[in-house]
């Protein structure tokens, strides 16, 4: 078996020969807790040569013998916030290396610091662009509504990235919908990304070793969305020692813990967070009868050198469930008795297995089951009525990379994933069976597959990278069978030792969809695969930007322009009624869309004052024959102007403080400017027909707010740390408009427009501690 992937490379034609060289691997990790580092940077010192480490920690890298005088192999490991460190390598070895970084904070006397190339100059001298990375340890302190850290809000506040209502969770990537977005948690896609109707994320940070959103260009191995891609990893458990960590807030609470199993073996993490709402209203004679919760765990073993096993889950619920009752008169039976439950959930579980064939070739092999669900169940006297929806998929994963030379990576794989859909699943009796049926909504089965390859190699000595490949993707529902092919492309070509210009071209296919009964994205909204007559919808980009380091100054600039072209994107009638209604593909458009603008980030990632701006200017706009007459309408979020102003202060080793400041214009929607009196004896012998826009012709007021934090750690102490949170959002309390009012004048004649705002001034306090 562990031959075959040597012979594809080979069948490929890309196994040459190699003389006198070494192949210098390994993995890269924390040296305290034993985690993986993700896109650390391994740099051969002496000929300039580097690369960086995999989703999993592994790296590999091939040098001549002959550029080297001595018998030793200088190598340079650094990561954004640990000691860089210096490892000396035999030549012709063959031995994995494992290197273990420690905390610049508590770095050891015997870790040498060099200069080496940060992580800006990785980024820099990627193909990858379009790709957002933030650490998870400034996303810790960026001030957040109810002071909840939350890392899709943290991913609204950068460029290309649009918010939908204000506070929720809600992303609108270069003009694409909230249901383009695949949002991954260890590999496994995660529908419902929000608790208390999206107002909070369903990711504990705590739990959270990583995240990327990747907005263009995007590597072969991904698809499925045709927006973007959020890549979020879990922690992976301390490998040497029993830790702990936690928070109390105005909201919720939570606490992890991990810790070996078996030292340097095999270790666990288990994360947990519940809101209280239902509690502190209570306490104070009220009643709110809602609550989520999450539950994060993992395990991590490490069999051998060359193969580690892990296991991910979690499980997410909210639950809101009330009753009211009366009594007769007489006090004898109920007068009246009302009873409604809701709740939804993710439950996401990912097996994986990684192995090192060689010390040029690395695989993951993964099995994935999701599941998401929501249940609404209600009783009003004899009358009962429940309604359900679930999605379930299972999915079989297989990933190599072949590190060929130090000037080509490759990378193929395939996946198959089995959906099944149960929509629309509604019991009923009593008198309200009358007017709507039970029925079991039908199970629906889907396939979709998908083969990919890509090569990332370096042409003209090292002045011009270039990835290229593509995915071959496939899906079977009903009688019809869908294919596409997905190139993919992208170019680097360096102007100096910090400036450089890029480019991208990619095209992405997505064969499911969310269907929603309104223009707010509900935990209710149905999410359904393509049909005979409900074509894949598609999305070619073409990105071109500029990328400039300043190393004084440790702040890396980037400006990117791109374009984008959507087919088949779907779209509902006027009033049509979806949830309940089993044809509602009878409802459906389906037509094109357009996107293009320009984005602006100037970020920091080192040093007392780390943060970034961002800058978008974009339009986004659709053409369906059935609506607006036909004519071309801005979608609903198309937004012309987004800045987002985010800074974290070092002010002392104790005290810290962050500040967001962000400004939008405002969503669209289609007003009513007037009407028109026409006879009709049917009715009361006048009736009134509304005057509209066209479609999403108006837009809202646009918003702008202040949000603060500060921060203050306790002493340094061995065993136990905590910090205290205090903060505000909105500080000036201006509200941003949610939604649009038509209301009488005062004087009785004709109507005017009013926008309610959505969330005032909001203080936040939170106490965080570890151990």
């Amino acid at each position: 078996m562990k031959r075959i992937p040597v012979l594809l490379v080979f069948l490929l034609g890309i196994l040459p020969c190699w003389a006198q060289q070494t192949v210098i691997s390994g993995r890269i990790l924390d040296q305290e807790s034993g985690e993986n580092l993700v896109f650390a940077s391994v740099q051969v010192k002496e000929i300039n040569l580097g690369t960086t480490t995999n989703e999993y920690g592994f790296f590999s890298l091939t040098v001549n013998d002959a550029d080297f005088a001595g018998e030793e192999i200088e190598v340079l490991v650094s990561y954004v916030g640990y000691a860089t460190q210096s490892v000396m390598v035999k030549k012709g070895s063959s031995k994995p290396l494992k290197v273990g970084l420690a905390d610049q904070i508590n770095k050891l006397k015997t870790v040498e610091v060099k200069a080496t190339r940060s992580k800006q100059t990785e980024e820099l001298n990627s193909t990858q662009m379009s790709t957002i990375h933030v650490p998870m340890e400034q996303i810790a302190y960026i001030p957040s509504l109810g002071g909840e850290t939350d890392i899709l809000k943290v991913m609204q506040l950068m460029p290309g990235v649009s918010r939908g209502t204000e506070g929720t969770t809600g992303m609108f990537v270069r003009g694409g919908d909230a249901d383009q977005n695949l949002v991954l948690l260890d590999e496994a896609p995660v529908y419902n990304v929000g608790h208390l109707f999206g107002f909070f994320s369903v990711f504990n940070s705590d739990a959270i070793k990583d995240m990327t959103m990747i907005k263009g260009g995007f590597p072969a191995h991904y698809g499925g969305r045709l927006s973007s891609i959020l890549d979020i990893r879990m922690k992976d458990g301390h490998h040497n020692k029993f830790h702990g960590s936690g928070g109390v807030g105005l909201l919720s609470s939570k606490l992890t813990l991990e810790g070996p199993i078996v030292k340097e073996k095999a270790s666990f993490l288990v994360s947990a967070r519940r809101t209280y709402i239902d509690q502190v209203v209570s306490a104070v004679g009220s009643e709110l009868p809602y609550y989520f919760y999450d539950l994060n765990a993992k395990l991590n073993v490490s069999i051998s050198d060359k193969d580690r096993i892990y296991y991910s889950g979690y499980i997410g619920k909210d639950v809101l469930k009330f009753s009211d009752t009366e009594q007769s008169e007489d006090g004898s039976e109920g007068a009246l008795d009302f009873r409604f439950g809701f709740d939804l959930g993710n439950i996401t579980n990912t097996l994986r297995w990684n192995h090192v064939y060689s010390s040029r070739l690395f695989s993951n092999v993964s099995l994935i089951n999701t599941n998401f669900d929501y249940n609404i169940n209600g009783k009003f006297d004899s009358n009962n009525l429940l309604i359900k929806s679930k999605i379930q998929d299972y999915t079989g994963k297989v990933d190599y990379q072949y590190y060929a030379s130090p000037q080509n990576t490759i990378k193929f794989g395939a996946t198959l994933t089995q959906h099944v859909f149960r929509p629309n699943v509604i019991s009923t009796s009593g008198e309200i069976s009358e007017f709507l049926e039970s029925g079991d909504g039908g199970k629906i089965d889907f396939q979709e597959t998908a083969v990919y390859f890509n090569s990332d190699r370096e042409l003209i000595g090292s002045l011009l990278k270039v990835n290229f490949g593509g995915r071959f993707s496939a899906s079977k529902v009903e009688s019809k069978f869908y294919t596409g092919i997905e190139p993919r492309l992208s170019l680097r070509y360096s102007l100096t030792e910090f400036a450089a210009v890029k480019a991208s071209y990619s095209r992405m296919k997505q064969y499911l969809h969310r269907v929603s009964s309104s223009t707010v994205a509900l935990p209710t909204d149905l999410w359904y695969p393509v049909t005979d007559n409900v074509k894949p919808q598609s999305a070619d980009q073409v990105a071109v930007g500029f990328h400039y380091l300043f190393p004084k100054l440790k702040t890396a600039l980037t400006i990117e322009g791109y374009y984008k072209w959507m087919d088949n994107l779907i779209e509902y009638r006027e009033g049509a009624n979806l949830i309940l209604n089993n044809n509602f593909e009878d409802e459906l458009v389906q037509g094109k869309g357009d996107s293009y603008g320009m984005e602006f980030l100037l970020k920091r990632d080192e040093g007392r004052f780390i943060g970034w701006i961002g800058y978008t200017l974009s339009w986004a706009t659709r053409d369906f024959e059935e609506l607006n007459g036909g004519k071309t309408f801005f979608a609903k979020y198309d937004r012309r102007h987004d800045l987002s102003i985010v800074g974290t202060y070092k002010i002392s080793k104790r005290l810290t403080f962050a500040a967001t400041w962000v400004y939008a214009t405002g969503s669209r929607f289609t007003a009513r400017t007037g009407q028109y009196l026409v006879p009709n004896p049917a009715l009361t012998g006048i009736q009134v027909i509304p005057i509209y826009t066209e479609r999403n012709a108006v837009a809202m007021s646009a918003s702008h707010r202040l949000d603060l934090n500060f921060v203050v750690k306790s002493k340094e102490a061995r065993k136990f740390r905590s910090e205290w949170h205090f903060g505000g959002y909105n500080i000036y309390n201006r509200a941003t408009p949610y939604r649009i009012n038509i209301t009488p004048i005062e004087n009785g004649i004709g109507y005017k427009y009013e926008q309610p705002g959505l969330f005032g001034f909001i203080p936040s306090i939170a106490y965080n501690f570890k151990f």
